[in-house]
């Protein structure tokens, strides 16, 4: 039925003349500039906002579909975004019923209901073209491989989706605490592997000026994390930004790298907190529930757009299978209805001018962080030691 859906969406857009892709015509123009010898980095890609803040390698990858017409690229990569969002919801779906809920039985309505609550920041990312949900799938199938055993394989997954976005060097500390050394070992080494591959086609100078244009246009685009105000809503959604605005601006006054930098050392203290307590009581797959908080905490400690939010499609899915067939506990729906409805609620043409509330107060960087705190509490309440099975 999504796949219906979807393509009626890509119909919609052909005919309103609204198949843009923004995301991807980066991607695209920059792996062009990459064949033609033009600049990568500090030039606009289709928009002026269109600027290329990726590894270089990243551009090779996107080399093949640069030779196709633009159009016909374009829809290979909206249908290649439909189907990672399918085999991500299946994949979740999959997981937390298997490792987190006692095997149990596959029921459509929690997937149903999981779709709905994402489902406005995944027609942003078909209308973008943005990679976020190939790479969540790419994640989710990691993580599967990791509890099957499947340990290298489970690291080169998580090493392709650092080098497409280094967000994800966050798994690496929780991969060295439950000592999965392979996993570790492998997560680095295709990194390391995806900077030195373009020095096969620029020589070693050119790689190395190629991959410190990268680096400078990571700091520009991560210059500042805290939201102070203005109709520049880059930083608004992200924890520090929340914890400035609500509660540190009025101790610290103005905001400072310092600032940003004790929070996210308090969060890691927190997280690493958590994953110590489920070794400690030995409960049986731990990691899944870890593996996913973090994924979920991605987008709250980074500068991204709202569709970065879909990485928090698993914890959504965990909540939502505490809310149906039925609530658990009774009262569950008292506080997770309205932090599911902060995080997907936000259809802008529907609520006009409440919708510029919500984004002004980052309404969806609160609601994501509510989640990751109530799915943490229904993981801590749900006697984890009882469920699931070790994995390999």
């Amino acid at each position: 039925m999504f796949g219906a859906v979807a393509l009626l969406l890509l119909v919609l857009e052909l005919i309103n003349g609204r198949f843009w892709l923004n995301d991807f015509r980066v991607y695209y123009d920059s792996a062009r500039s990459l064949l033609h010898g033009d600049p990568l980095y500090g030039v606009a890609h289709g928009l002026d906002s269109g600027i290329f803040k990726y590894a270089p390698v990243m551009a090779m990858l996107y080399v093949p579909l640069a030779l196709l017409p633009y159009g016909v690229a374009a829809t290979i990569q909206y249908l290649l975004i439909t189907a990672a969002f399918i085999g991500a919801s299946i994949l979740a779906d999959r997981l937390i019923r298997t490792h987190l809920l006692r095997g149990r039985a596959g029921s459509y309505a929690p997937l149903f209901l999981t779709v709905l609550v994402m489902v406005v920041h995944l027609h942003r990312e078909l209308h973008l073209g943005n990679i976020n949900v190939m790479l969540l799938c790419l994640l989710l199938w990691a993580l599967e491989r990791l509890v099957s055993g499947k340990r290298t394989v489970a690291g080169a997954l998580i090493g392709l989706a650092i080098i497409a976005k280094p967000h994800f060097t966050i798994l690496l500390p929780l991969l060295l605490v439950r000592r999965e050394w392979k996993a570790t070992l492998a997560a680095i080494a295709v990194p390391v592997i995806g900077v030195a591959l373009p020095a096969l086609f620029l020589g070693l100078q050119g790689n190395w000026e190629l991959h410190r244009a990268w680096l400078g246009e990571m700091a520009r685009h991560n210059a500042s994390l805290i939201y102070t105000g203005g109709d520049n809503y880059t930083a608004v959604n992200t924890v520090y930004s929340f914890l400035h605005r609500t509660l540190l601006k009025h101790f610290l006054g103005g905001p400072t790298a310092l600032e940003a930098m004790c929070i996210l050392g308090v969060i890691a203290a927190g997280s690493g907190a958590f994953v110590l307590r489920n070794i400690m009581r030995g409960t049986p797959n731990g990691i899944v529930i870890e593996y996913l908080l973090l994924l979920a905490l991605v987008p709250s400690l980074t500068l991204t757009d709202t569709e970065h939010f879909l990485f928090s499609l698993p914890v959504v899915a965990y909540v939502v299978f505490h809310l149906v067939p039925r609530a658990d506990p009774r009262w569950a729906a008292i506080i997770a209805v309205p932090l599911l409805a902060g995080l997907g609620g936000n259809w802008e043409d529907a609520l006009g001018p409440a919708s510029e509330w919500m984004i002004h107060f980052g309404v969806l960087g609160m609601a994501n962080v509510g989640l990751i705190l109530w799915a943490t509490f229904l993981y801590c309440r749900s006697n984890p030691e009882r469920n699931g099975t070790s994995y390999p």
